[in-house]
């Protein structure tokens, strides 16, 4: 198994700093789940936003609780850490240091006077600042933690995410949209409105619904729009799931969210360079049904050139689970 180190924000009381743990997997999202686990975090949800950064690391992002984790595996000529129980630090005896540099010395200020009164002599003393608090405690001792942050981490990209996108807004701005879905009787049709659907919500210039049979390995396009869709449905592909992004979303039943699919050793190029069409930005959901994964439903290409964010995922992850349940009117 392939060793990763995997950044956890804090989520006080359990987890009340962040913290770094080295763990064993086999791939990403085990670690993820596995380090979760350890720490007595809730099971994150199936469809999280995740995004492969251009040092490989991997951002996932808990949609319900705007939490960023951090991902990356460490080379196999890193040498292991052994077990270690995280104890608190003993008390230091006390040492003289050097006196600090002087500050530089601060404006005075002038209080602001009340309303009819007038202005308040200035005292030449600058506001009191205010105490720093005090360290947090260390992580629990059952688990392997460094308090540290990882290498080449930029601060704004994890931790807590400042938007905060609502599900039921998603919902409710979808809802009578898809509801034009149950009266569509041809299985073709009804995927193909879903994709358009979700291509020009979440503005993209392709896209595809893959479906597999129940017992096969692979997924078949079923339905594909955008510049090469043509060539594609003549080449009459199929990608084997385990293989590339759509195959990784289908293998574990997740969303996938990645800005630059060139970085991600995952993507699968058979596609594009059989239809020569360039994948830029790609965000694929699993379209499930009682846990079972009939399909994935994808788009490629954000317009505009940026990222997909958190409210398209919730727009993708809606519209895959109405896909899903759409097929299920097919089974026989």
């Amino acid at each position: 198994m392939a060793r990763y180190e995997v950044f956890v924000p804090a989520a006080p009381p359990k987890v009340p700093m962040d913290l770094t743990l080295r763990l064993e997997a086999d791939h990403w999202l085990g670690a993820l789940k596995t380090g979760l686990k350890r720490l007595g975090q809730p099971h994150m949800a199936n469809n999280v936003l995740c995004d492969i950064q251009a040092d490989g690391s991997i951002h996932v992002t808990d949609p319900d609780s705007h939490r960023v984790f951090r991902i990356v595996e460490v080379p196999d000529a890193t040498p292991a850490q052994p077990q270690r129980t995280v104890t608190p630090p003993l008390p230091m005896p006390a040492v003289s240091a050097a006196p600090a540099p002087a500050a530089p010395p601060r404006p005075a200020l002038t209080p602001v006077p009340r309303a009819g009164q007038g202005p308040a002599p200035a005292t030449g003393r600058p506001a009191p600042q205010p105490a720093r608090p005090a360290p947090r405690p260390s992580g629990h001792a059952d688990q392997v933690v460094e308090t540290r942050t990882p290498i080449s981490t930029p601060a704004q990209s994890i931790g807590r995410l400042g938007l905060s996108v609502k599900a039921e807004d998603v919902l409710a701005e979808l809802f009578l949209e898809v509801s034009e879905l149950g009266r569509i009787q041809d299985r073709r049709a009804g995927l193909g409105f879903t994709l358009d659907t979700a291509m020009r919500i979440i503005g993209c210039e392709a896209g595809s619904v893959f479906t597999t049979d129940l017992g096969r390995s692979d997924l078949s396009f079923a339905v594909v729009r955008g510049p090469s869709a043509g060539k594609l449905e003549a080449l009459g592909m199929k990608v084997p799931i385990g293989v590339g992004l759509v195959g990784f979303c289908a293998q574990e039943n997740v969303g996938v969210a990645v800005s630059d699919a060139e970085k991600d050793p995952r993507f699968y190029r058979a596609v594009s360079e059989a239809t020569g069409y360039q994948t830029r930005s790609l965000l694929c959901a699993p379209m499930a049904r009682h846990g079972q994964v009939v399909g994935c439903l994808e788009v490629l290409n954000k317009k505009g050139g940026k990222p997909f964010d958190q409210k398209d995922l919730a727009v993708l992850s809606y519209l895959a689970a109405q896909a899903a349940a759409f097929l299920g009117r097919f089974d026989t």
